[in-house]
């Protein structure tokens, strides 16, 4: 935001105690409710007052993150809302982050005090729409409820005399690369400021920046506050114990720190590999139609189990495809044209994934 302070603002004299003071007495011994000096409050540097902005606690509850304004700004002075009610099973939260939403000019009061779901997995909710900037801080412990929340103030800002200063959001640079240093290019990228995962599809929600390109470094960049970021973009894992040694596991949602230079290895993509299945049944004969389906290393919300992209078996009882390294799934099962089923045993896994083909006996006499 850039914007001059008013002739009143600048001409504002009056003696200030330290916000670092104010800041440890209400961790300590909660809000000061109508406090004679309330917390002045900047953007960018010590000259520019904020006009308007709310302070929103969140609770990161499983599956839902509630939240409550505890506080709001005008004309760069911070007020504390008395008698904040918090709503049901809000001490069930693993953590809690302090919400900062603010604006270069006057807003409305808010509809409403308590936000059912103050995050989003896409957009900008709407009680936020009506500013220019927000902030996420880190979290809170789970002990206090959220109710130390002016400490996260002095995580968001910086400190200059008696005064919260908010540095101005930065051009922050993510460079995604192949674990060999390759460039990750044309990746779409979606990018939100972190709040959290807790939820049963583990999808990352917060507050959506926008969906941006990688480069042809495999660079993107955001202009965001120095905050962790989550960017919405699938990835794959390396993990000891698969059926056929190292396995992949399929992954969403990478969360990345507050640094203003960010470099990422992954394995963003998995080989190709052509695979073959011959099947015969007891007597030898082979088994046409039936096709593959399998379950994949993956702990998120979706189908983590369907067919595999490709053919029925043909009339020799051979099924031929090129696909991802199957390295990704956890078990593999042959369905016949009748519906029954045939997992592979896990010596059967080992031979299929390192070898990548297949010569498969199965108990199925054909009339």
């Amino acid at each position: 935001m850039d914007f001059a302070p008013s002739r009143g603002q600048l001409m504002r004299s009056q003696p200030r105690r330290s916000a670092l003071t104010l800041v440890v007495l209400l961790a300590a011994f909660g809000p000061l409710t109508g406090s004679a000096q309330p917390l002045r409050i900047f953007f960018g540097d010590s000259t520019h007052p904020l006009v308007s902005g709310e302070a929103w606690l969140v609770a990161n509850r499983w599956g839902a993150n509630p939240g409550v304004l505890v506080a709001t700004i005008r004309n760069g002075e911070l007020e504390e809302r008395p008698s904040v009610q918090f709503p049901p099973y809000w001490e069930q939260a693993f953590d809690y982050r302090l919400l900062l939403a603010v604006a270069n000019r006057p807003v409305a009061p808010p509809p409403s005090l308590v936000e059912d779901d103050a995050y989003s997995a896409v957009g900008t909710p709407d009680y936020l729409q009506r500013f220019s900037t927000i902030y996420i801080s880190p979290p809170l412990p789970a002990k206090n409820l959220g109710r130390d929340w002016p400490t996260a103030l002095h995580q968001i800002g910086g400190l200059n005399g008696g005064d919260l200063v908010l540095a101005a959001p930065v051009r922050r640079s993510i460079r995604l690369l192949y674990p060999d240093g390759r460039p990750l290019v044309g990746a779409q990228v979606g990018v939100r400021l972190y709040g959290s995962s807790r939820n049963h599809c583990g999808v990352a929600v917060g507050i959506t920046l926008g969906t941006f390109t990688t480069n042809a470094d495999g660079e993107l960049a955001v202009v965001a506050p120095t905050a962790s970021l989550a960017l919405s973009i699938p990835y794959y894992e390396v993990n000891a114990g698969g059926p056929a040694g190292e396995a992949f596991s399929a992954m969403q949602d990478l969360i990345v720190g507050g640094e203003p230079v960010i470099i990422v290895k992954k394995r963003w993509t998995l080989p190709e590999h052509e695979y073959v299945v011959h099947l015969r049944s007891a007597t030898e004969q082979p088994i046409p139609h039936a096709h593959l389906t399998a379950c994949m290393n993956f702990d998120g919300c979706g189908a983590g189990c369907g067919p595999i992209m490709a053919p029925e078996s043909d009339a020799s009882g051979t099924i031929r495809f090129r696909e991802q390294d199957l390295r990704s799934m956890r078990s593999v099962t042959v369905v016949s044209e009748e519906g029954r089923e045939r997992n592979l045993t896990d010596l059967e896994m080992h031979e299929f994934l390192s070898s990548y083909h297949l010569d498969l006996r199965w108990g199925l006499n054909r009339r």
